[in-house]
């Protein structure tokens, strides 16, 4: 079992883990629920393609990866019917495969060999959930369902990657869209998120896809599906995601590292000395500092596109700081 004081928690540097899909898809593990035969798979391809091309999904910014697509309940004539209405363009970091070994096989193992022969991977879809669950208790229990996940979740965590995991909703209906996803709390519990894509009519081309999760807003968006190109748009942010205003920090620092001066390091006091001299009013401990870049480095990186690391000399820890361009 490993164990930090508060102390030592809140000075240690944790490995960089940027969103996947900006406000809508971080590392982690998520599911994408919907009925049968609403789009999912569509949404998921297009996701996958946009994403291994580093564009946007839904017109929110993606970090541009390799992309593992295990579309397991399709064929490799229907994928490229549906990627050559999709696009004019090829892909060659997005990577599918019709077939995987389920949980109890050596599921695990080959994303494991996956991940070895492509390290730039950021997201790996599995469609769907249940064919790589393999047997599960007639009834269904939330310590089975729970299991299940927990073991994918394990492995995007340990990655760093986004892990999404394409599921069903029951027919019944809720008052809250996320009760609708099939099985026990157990899934929902376990898992990171969950976006839920969800009609009013079947035969409609307008869905709805709701958002929620540990690590981004709540959010609603509308949007309608493009059969010509078998593509969805969006036609409507409904629930804006919330924008943190800028961080004083952060803005000086982007002041000190930037395309003119790409690299910085030092000391967590010489850091503090430099912006002192930018703003003599600013009042930082070299302590808080080093605590405030821990937690906000993925802002530093994603706004300001500067990434923070440090390192332990003979003299000390020094801080890094180095200026990535525009991501």
């Amino acid at each position: 079992m490993r164990i930090f004081s508060m102390p030592e928690l809140m000075d240690t540097h944790f490995p960089s883990r940027p969103c996947i899909i900006e406000n809508l898809l971080p590392a982690g593990t998520y599911l994408l629920a919907g009925a049968p035969k609403i789009g999912k798979s569509f949404l998921v391809l297009q996701m996958a393609y946009q994403v291994s091309a580093g564009e946007p999904f839904l017109g929110f910014p993606s970090r541009q990866g390799t992309v593992l697509y295990l579309a397991l309940e399709d064929t490799y004539e229907r994928l490229q019917k549906r990627l050559a209405q999709m696009t004019e363009r090829d892909s060659p970091d997005l990577v599918l495969s019709v077939l995987a070994d389920t949980l109890e096989e050596d599921l695990l193992e080959q994303l494991e060999n996956f991940l070895f022969e492509y390290p730039e991977t950021v997201l790996v879809i599995i469609d769907t959930l249940q064919r790589i669950r393999g047997r599960m208790p007639d009834n269904g229990s939330y310590a089975a369902d729970y299991d299940t996940i927990a073991k994918l979740k394990a492995f995007s965590d340990q990655r760093g990657i986004a892990l999404l995991l394409v599921h069903h909703t029951r027919k019944e209906g809720a008052e809250d869209v996320f009760d609708t996803i099939s099985g026990t709390n157990g899934i929902l519990g376990a898992a990171d998120g969950a976006l839920v894509l969800h009609k009013d009519k079947r035969t409609s081309g307008d869905a709805i896809l709701d958002v929620v999760g540990r690590d981004q807003p709540q959010m609603r968006l509308r949007l309608r599906f493009d059969p010509t190109h078998s593509l969805w748009q969006v036609t409507e942010v409904e629930t804006e995601p919330f924008r943190e205003p800028p961080n004083p920090l952060l803005e000086f620092l982007s002041r000190l590292v930037n395309e003119e001066n790409p690299l910085w390091s030092g000391t967590a006091t010489e850091l503090v000395q430099c912006l002192s001299e930018m703003d003599s009013a600013q009042a930082i401990s070299p302590n808080w500092i080093v605590r405030a870049l821990n937690v906000r480095q993925d802002d530093l990186l994603r706004k300001y596109s500067i990434r923070y690391g440090s390192r332990r000399t003979k003299d000390g820890k020094v801080i890094l700081l180095r200026w990535e361009g525009v991501r």
